[in-house]
């Protein structure tokens, strides 16, 4: 049997995206589509100061250097490994090793972004407060993260999952500020075969969420439970929900 650990461990999230940094490019090709799609909510070309939380490898910061000019730029991330990613990308941009959770920043950054990172954050109505503190008014908060919906095939497999939040949830956590502005989509991913779907998971960083012992047995048994959910065609879906926040 699949056995879990009973709490988000941050020391393993933070090793598995290392491990993943190499694969991560290539194969995160939602993350990519999602990153392209959060600078259309943006609705400025200029912001003074840019903070980008859960920067990564950069694919939400290579389409804000595109597109949005800026005074000063901090990229934040909890693997010390994505600081050349990010400094391959612009010299303007100050690289900050740190869990965004634990974030002490003296900084007012008129633009704070955030892609495909949120759904690691363990207290998030917490987290929002403390955005909310750091953004001065008129500030702009634009983010995605995964819902309810993401990675279904694999949730009615294994009973462990991130806690995912309602665009209904999102519009209660930030009912204060001037605008939230909230949209959805489902997108789909066709596979091989179920072992090919770990393997994704793998090289996205995205096993993140506990440490599983398996066993040719395991292994077997979530392949054949995996082709009862899915029947002929093997897929994956995401949940990305998009969100931009006023103050």
């Amino acid at each position: 049997m699949l056995t879990y650990n009973d709490n988000m461990q941050k020391d393993l999230i933070k090793s598995r995206f290392k491990k993943s940094l190499k694969t991560y490019e290539a194969h995160a090709v939602v993350q990519k589509q999602m990153a392209s799609k959060l600078v259309e909510l943006t609705d400025k070309k200029y912001y003074n100061t840019i903070l980008e939380l859960g920067c990564g490898t950069g694919f939400l910061t290579k389409e804000v250097v595109k597109n949005i000019d800026f005074n000063s730029y901090y990229a934040v991330d909890i693997v010390e490994d994505c600081e050349s990613y990010i400094g391959s990308i612009s010299e303007k941009i100050q690289f900050i090793c740190e869990d965004i959770e634990r974030l002490n920043i003296d900084i007012k950054p008129d633009l704070i972004v955030s892609n495909a990172a949120f759904q690691w954050i363990e207290k998030f109505s917490e987290f929002a407060d403390k955005i909310n503190r750091i953004l001065p008014d008129g500030g702009s908060f634009v983010f995605s993260l995964f819902g309810e919906d993401n990675y279904n095939e694999i949730t009615n497999i294994l009973p462990n999952k991130l806690n995912y939040l309602s665009p209904d949830k999102i519009k209660d956590i930030f009912k204060n500020d001037k605008i939230c502005h909230v949209q959805e989509e489902r997108i789909v991913l066709n596979f091989n075969s179920p072992k090919d779907v770990l393997y994704h998971m793998k090289y996205t960083g995205v096993n993140a969420l506990k440490q599983v012992k398996w066993t040719k047995h395991d292994l077997a048994e979530f392949e054949k439970q995996y082709k009862e959910v899915c029947g002929e065609k093997i897929t994956l879906t995401y949940h990305p929900i998009y969100v931009k926040v006023v103050k």
